[in-house]
């Protein structure tokens, strides 16, 4: 970042990262076309083009505003509502007293006066009718607002490519396995990455490379009942956590992801041919050998190596029990 010219701000750090990473090429020419200095206003709005869940200050503002004319608009609906009552309330004070009045009964002033109630009733009456239109139209206008709201916070978290969690989400999730360190919550991570990925188009071809990353994660929805978190972390790099203890369950259950994965072609979005199968390497780490959150990123990540340099289309599982006979800390669990 210092070396960019690019202060070291956590937005900075965001927008940097997704245009280096080349998961979103508009934002990378954008980027670039800023030019060597990169003003933070520049910076600025370009992250909130392309990532606007990470400026919540100027949506908090843009809320705040709609927010304040809504109440406006309420106060107004009931002042005119209060009037609009108080008018209604004298004429049928006046009605009321003709009708009390002693003495032989005024014909023509009963009229008049049985005719203005019903004008001033039928005139209430739509006021009413207004006030409950506005008052509909506020409730939908504030459902709006909450639900901008709720969908902003959702963005931070998911990855708008698959619908799957992100990036940031994975991480709140591995820091919570960790939240009491001397008890970490018993479970296992593992990592996954499409093994003939370059073969399918990326990262040559950007808009290739999405298309198939897309359909991998739509495969692992389908399987979603397997794994209690799934993220897509970046490029072809999956995660998934599963809540037991047992590593020869976690195995069985990315084994199941696995196999939802290869089972289906690959259609190409250029002619709508079969590109064939993909098939994961995958890295299985439990959170009985990591004392931490970095222990276990960092021996999910050396498990998924060695499962790409066995070949792919493999689960290695990480231990730091060696089984006899092997030369290194892996069991290898084939296909």
């Amino acid at each position: 970042m210092y070396q960019l010219g690019i202060d070291g701000l956590p937005r900075n750090y965001e927008l940097v990262y997704e245009a280096y990473g080349g998961n979103n090429p508009e934002l990378a020419r954008e980027f670039v076309a800023i030019g060597k200095v990169k003003s933070q206003r520049a910076l600025d709005e370009l992250g909130k083009k392309y990532l606007p869940h990470h400026h919540e200050e100027s949506l908090l503002a843009r809320t705040n505003e709609r927010m304040r004319q809504q109440m406006s608009s309420f106060q107004n609906l009931l002042k005119q509502e209060k009037s609009s009552l108080t008018s209604y309330g004298k004429i049928i004070d006046e009605t009321s007293r003709s009708f009390k009045a002693n003495g032989e009964i005024d014909r023509e002033a009963l009229s008049r006066s049985i005719t203005e109630l019903s004008r001033a009733t039928r005139s209430q009456a739509s006021a009413n009718a207004i006030l409950a239109a506005g008052v509909e139209e506020q409730s939908a206008e504030l459902e709006q607002v909450k639900s901008e709201l709720e969908n902003t916070e959702m963005a931070k978290f998911l990855d708008p490519l698959t619908g799957l969690a992100n990036r940031r989400a994975f991480n709140k999730a591995v820091a919570r396995i960790y939240t009491n360190a001397a008890l970490p919550m018993m479970c296992g991570l593992a990592y996954a990455d499409i093994d003939n990925f370059r073969q399918l188009g990326g990262p040559a071809d950007s808009k290739m490379g999405d298309h198939f990353i897309r359909q991998v994660g739509n495969l692992i929805q389908a399987g979603h009942a397997s794994a209690d978190f799934m993220a897509r972390l970046d490029g072809n790099r999956f995660a998934f956590l599963f809540n037991t203890s047992d590593d020869q369950e976690v195995i069985r259950l990315v084994d199941q992801l696995r196999a939802a994965v290869g089972a289906k072609q690959l259609i190409s979005p250029k002619n709508g041919a079969s590109v064939g199968l993909a098939t994961l390497s995958i890295g299985v780490v439990m959170t009985t050998v990591a004392t931490n959150a970095g222990e276990l990123m960092e021996f999910a990540e050396q498990a998924l190596t060695a499962s790409m340099k066995g070949g792919g289309n493999k689960v290695s599982l990480y231990s730091t029990a060696l089984p006899t006979g092997t030369a290194g800390d892996w069991k290898i669990y084939n296909p």
